[in-house]
């Protein structure tokens, strides 16, 4: 059983934690750091973990055999080096960082302390997720020519001016710090490296100082090309279709995809509830054993962080940016 410490235990920080524990049967949350733990001791009762006051307190335990960070963006660069230093494996919600550069160094950090780094990216683990996967590894839909995903939701009742999430830097383009990276990933999963990114964003609805609609368009290295629209004020929406010389796929929701052939014909799969964050922790606590990598790599995490941060550039300065 592989024993990990959480580091933030906000909205987030509690699915991952209820995902795992008294569920799982290869890893568990053993401790908590929080700077309220008089908020979460009871919490922290109820799951059997130790409430620590500081992420240096959680390195310096010898039972902790890895750390999680459901923390502020703006923070992770800063924690992974110090997880690199104490030689703790470490997995990181996204974005893994802010800036490319960030990220570079982090993984450097982590390499040369020979840790497991892993980016909290779920919907990799979807079993329809896979199955699109496959079928593009597989030649099914033929060499891939464009991409269109939509990652939305309704965050206004949600998000309130003291929530960490609006503050300055911490979600920069809107909804691509929260959502639209998962769908930067998901494109690098299946076509490679991002080459160039344009993008717009703007705010005009939400109260919050938070901008409500992002698109973006990208150039692929195999000159494939995809759009992302990620919008904070609308209904739930999560759609990812690639189009293909062999055909086309459109994953709706988590559980339904749907392969549509040159002639037309529909082939639809349904998949049952999975537990994608279950998924997640237990790859990291594989990869802490030496069973398997981690299935996102380092190179894509920093492809994914340098795409992210040229779309907060693009939509800026209004021009194309090239994606490093």
């Amino acid at each position: 059983m592989i024993n990990l410490a959480m580091v933030g235990l906000g909205r987030w920080g509690g699915v991952l934690l209820e995902s795992v524990q008294r569920k799982s049967t290869t890893v568990r949350f053993g401790a908590v750091v929080t700077r309220s733990p008089d908020k979460h001791a009871d919490r922290a009762a109820r799951e059997a973990m130790t409430v620590l006051g500081s992420l240096e307190e959680a390195l310096a335990q010898p039972d902790i055999d890895g750390i999680v960070l459901a923390t502020p963006h703006s923070q992770h660069a800063a924690q992974i080096l110090l997880c690199a230093a104490a030689g703790k494996p470490v997995f990181v919600e996204k974005p893994f960082t802010m800036t490319r550069a960030s990220a570079a160094q982090a993984l450097a950090a982590a390499e040369r302390a020979g840790i497991v780094v892993a980016a909290g990216h779920n919907r990799r683990f979807l079993p329809a997720m896979r199955t699109l996967k496959q079928a593009v590894d597989d030649g099914r839909l033929g060499s891939l020519l464009f991409m269109e995903a939509n990652m939305s939701s309704d965050v206004s009742r949600r998000y309130t001016a003291d929530l960490w999430r609006v503050a300055p830097g911490e979600s920069p383009a809107g909804g691509m710090a929260g959502a639209g990276i998962h769908l930067i990933d998901t494109m690098i999963h299946l076509a490679g490296p991002i080459r160039e990114a344009q993008a717009w964003s703007s705010r005009r609805v939400l109260e919050v100082p938070m901008d409500d609609t992002t698109a973006a368009l990208f150039t692929f290295a195999s000159s494939a090309r995809a759009s992302l629209t990620t919008i904070m004020a609308t209904a739930p929406t999560f759609r990812f279709q690639v189009f293909g010389t062999g055909g086309s796929a459109e994953l709706r929701g988590r559980d339904s995809l749907a392969f549509v052939a040159l002639d037309g014909q529909r082939d639809r799969h349904d998949f049952p509830p999975f537990d994608m964050e279950q998924a997640e922790l237990e790859a990291f606590a594989a990869a802490i054993r030496g069973e398997a990598p981690y299935p996102v790599a380092p190179d894509e995490i920093l492809n994914g962080v340098a795409a992210f941060e040229a779309v907060v550039r693009s939509a800026e300065i209004g021009q194309p940016v090239a994606v490093a």
